[in-house]
């Protein structure tokens, strides 16, 4: 099971939710890291997040890469 590293940014995929989210990761837990949101295209629209940063939790076993 791969692990990013804190600093790293990532892309998390949510094909069930048609929705994809990359932003910078912040914090490594047991199974499971913590990432601040940069932006999520969602059905299709996109959101880009610059003043009010969204945090987001993805499983190290789920869909996600380092871009």
């Amino acid at each position: 099971m791969a692990q990013p590293k804190v600093g790293n940014i990532i892309e998390h995929s949510e094909p069930g939710m048609r929705r994809v989210a990359s932003g910078k990761v912040v914090q490594l837990l047991g199974s499971q890291f913590v990432y601040e949101v940069h932006k999520i295209t969602e059905n299709d629209k996109e959101k880009i997040y610059t003043k009010n940063k969204s945090i987001r939790m993805c499983l190290y076993n789920e869909s996600w890469k380092k871009i």
